[in-house]
């Protein structure tokens, strides 16, 4: 039996691992499982894992039986038919698994693998914990010789305490990864920026002689538990004005004390505000992670006072780092952190654990409000999701048809309060589906409200088309976005008779342009 612990049992466990692989990654591909039972049949995905950690399971229960010689019957389970049955069987199930996993990977595509690979990465220490155990348990012991004994024990060892020293003393250069992006919230401004590692945030100025330092903080106390930071300041302050922003590493937070470490702080901002009869956006959508493809679209677009997001920029919020990479990092890029940024927020942002932080992270106490630039009024709604509230994809955690009545109560009140200050303004409407609702009443609502507010205009993303129609008295355009690999990036051009609206795509051509007059 010893002699063949390195043969035939030895591919016995080794596809035990394949199998115990198999059903982490399978598990870490759950994102999928929705579309999956969609497409096959309910309850299909949890079948396949089902049987997945039932094949994992039940090679390594063989393998026990069979390193130790433990009868279950007259004859040893050594038995040549009982290995070779159990194993046949079990390693079909393994490599269905392990073909399903790598299908769902390449199914996802360029938005969702990223995705798939962090939730991996967050199931991996799970499976290298089994595999450790298992090696310790049923390899180590079979070992003869004491000289390979000693090398895996001091490799063992040495992991162990790199991982400790790690987790004391995070050996990595603190950083700040973002240019700040500084979003228009109506009242103040919200500048948020992302570090690589947890730590606090601030923004450092000068206004009217006075040395100012504001913090990312609540009742008192600076936040420390985050990589995104974010720092509310009175538009005033910062209206024309340089700005620097800073951070100080946090490696722990305690009841009594911490542990501080690197102070990181940027070059300064010189942030511009323009608001004269003549104003130019930039209006980007659904750019759904294809950052590259995006900046081709804006680079073609020309100079811009401002930026627009129109939304989903990820296929979902279930890591900060979606967050990080694809919004603020974004917006930084295009506005350098020294425009300003109107933020919408598309359905895709309201999917994922993340999403609810959403509003808190932006710095925005509502996802629906109003504010100016100069003459011009913009009013921000958000449509938040696509479907009823009872669809699968959002696994009960929902709650958007409730929203959405209280955006449009909210609306109606608005314009019941400002009709009259309205009829003389200069007005858009931002939001990412231009139905606003998918409530056919609460659309009607809606649209009657944006017509005693004096809207002109509503820009909208959502379709990945590039559009123009007219709909219930009020103009809508459709932004673009990424559609079958091409991006369209937009831009808005207010002046004091109308406004222009422009397109462009990633290779330069210009795709759409019309001049409209104010109501």
């Amino acid at each position: 039996m010893k002699k063949q612990i390195f043969k035939r049992d030895s591919v016995l466990l080794a596809f035990t691992f394949i199998s115990a692989f198999a059903s982490a990654v399978f598990y870490a591909n759950r994102i999928s499982y929705v579309f999956v039972n969609t497409a096959v049949f309910s309850g299909f995905a949890e079948l396949l894992l089902t049987l997945s950690v039932i094949s994992s399971i039940g090679l390594l229960v063989l393998y026990i039986l069979k390193a130790y010689n433990i009868k279950v019957r007259e004859k040893p389970c050594s038995d040549r038919g009982v290995f070779l049955f159990f194993t046949v069987l079990f390693e079909i199930a393994a490599v269905l698994f392990t073909v399903a996993d790598i299908a769902f990977t390449i199914g996802a595509g360029a938005e969702t693998s990223p995705v798939i690979l962090k939730m991996i990465l967050k199931t991996l220490p799970v499976f290298v914990s089994f595999c450790a155990a298992a090696f310790l348990l049923f390899i180590f012991p079979k070992i003869k010789k004491d000289v390979f004994k000693k090398i895996i024990a001091a490799v063992i060892s040495l992991g162990i305490l790199t991982g400790a020293f790690y987790i004391l003393f995070p050996f990595f250069n603190y950083k700040i990864v973002s240019d700040p992006m500084v979003i228009d919230a109506g009242d103040a401004y919200s500048v948020v920026f992302a570090t690589n590692a947890k730590g606090t945030g601030y923004v450092e100025y000068t206004y009217e002689g006075e040395d100012y330092k504001l913090y990312d903080e609540a009742a008192g106390r600076i936040k420390g538990s985050s990589k995104i930071h974010t720092v509310k300041v009175p538009k005033e302050h910062l209206t024309n004005n340089s700005y620097k922003i800073g951070s100080a590493r946090v490696i722990e937070e305690l009841s009594y004390g911490g542990r501080s470490g690197k102070t990181v702080e940027s070059e300064e901002y010189n942030f511009k505000v323009y608001t004269g009869s003549t104003q130019t956006f930039l209006t980007i959508s659904d750019w759904h992670t294809r950052l590259q493809k995006a900046y081709d679209a804006v680079s073609y677009t020309g100079a811009y006072d401002g930026v627009i997001l129109l939304g989903d920029g990820v296929p979902g919020l279930m890591f900060d780092d979606e967050i990080i990479d694809y919004i603020i990092r974004f917006g930084g890029a295009v506005t350098g952190g020294e425009k300003p940024v109107i933020y919408v927020r598309g359905n895709h942002e309201t999917r994922g654990g993340m999403a609810a932080e959403l509003p808190g992270i932006l710095g925005l106490d509502s996802m629906y409000y109003t504010l100016s630039s100069g003459d011009y009024e913009f009013i921000v709604l958000d449509s938040g999701e696509d479907k009823k509230d009872d669809h699968p994809e959002y696994g009960s955690m929902v709650n958007y048809e409730e929203y959405r009545k209280s955006m449009i109560s909210w609306l109606e009140n608005t314009a019941e309060e400002y009709e009259d200050l309205y009829a003389n303004k200069k007005c858009i409407a931002l939001v990412h589906s231009s139905d606003i609702c998918i409530e056919e009443d609460l659309k009607e609502r809606g649209f009657s409200a944006l017509n005693k507010l004096n809207a002109s205009q509503i820009i909208s993303g959502h379709t990945h088309t590039c559009e123009f129609f007219e709909e219930n008295g009020i103009n809508i355009y459709l932004d673009g976005g990424h559609n079958n690999g091409v991006f369209t990036a937009s831009k808005l051009t207010l002046n004091e008779k109308g406004y222009i609206l422009e397109a462009w795509n990633d290779s330069g051509e210009k795709v759409f342009e019309k001049d409209l007059s104010w109501k």
